[in-house]
């Protein structure tokens, strides 16, 4: 876009003291939520824009997080590539970890369900709960990157330590992409998707003022 002054404010885009232009998903994201139809926003007045935006949202803040756990689990994540019917742009590899520690109890409970062939619920549920907590930061980080889904993800899991101190590590990996017609997604899906990526929004809005 090749303009000589802001289009919201008239600040000048060319010169020693002048402004330029923010991102257009950011004017994008501005025009939404304040009802405004301006082409773009320069670094002058898109501060002041987005810090109301976000103090609208900061009130909702809890009831965002809350409500952004509970469906976050709609934007997929595959081990394998992409269905043959998305077409995707690529956005960038994303990677999560987490450490938990198991400990004494945990190691002397699984030694004797090993022993006697069972299985224990103590370890199990101790890396699912580190395999969800992977998860839902790799969404994340593809959301704020601009993604709707994960492909082609590994994940590993690895015991640091001994004994006492021996700590489960949980690490996934995979590439974030921007499917570009969600009509692929089932319409539940579809829905959930749109939602989470609007949830999103308005944390970043928040974290946003919260810088200033």
């Amino acid at each position: 876009m090749n303009l000589e002054k802001c289009p919201h404010c008239n600040k000048t885009l060319k010169g020693l003291f002048s402004a330029v232009l923010i991102p257009q998903s950011k004017s994008e994201f501005i025009n939404k939520h304040l009802e405004f139809n301006f082409d773009a926003y320069c670094t002058s007045c898109s501060g002041e824009l987005l810090n109301k935006i976000a103090r609208n949202y900061q009130q909702q803040k809890a009831e965002i997080e809350n409500r952004l756990k509970q469906i976050i689990t709609y934007i997929p994540i595959i081990s394998s590539e992409a269905p043959v019917k998305w077409e995707y742009d690529i956005v960038a590899m994303v990677t999560a970890q987490t450490t938990s520690g198991t400990g004494f109890a945990t190691e002397l409970s699984r030694s004797f369900n090993d022993f006697f062939g069972t299985t224990s619920n103590t370890t199990n549920l101790k890396i699912e709960k580190a395999t969800q907590l992977c998860m839902s930061d790799l969404r994340i980080k593809c959301l704020r990157l601009g993604g709707n889904a994960v492909i082609s993800t590994d994940i590993d899991f690895n015991e640091i330590g001994s004994g006492s101190t021996n700590m489960l590590m949980v690490c996934m990996a995979g590439t974030a992409i921007r499917v570009r017609d969600i009509t692929n997604f089932n319409e539940k899906s579809r829905d959930y998707i749109v939602e989470v990526i609007e949830l999103t929004e308005k944390l970043e809005a928040i974290a946003e003022m919260n810088k200033n």
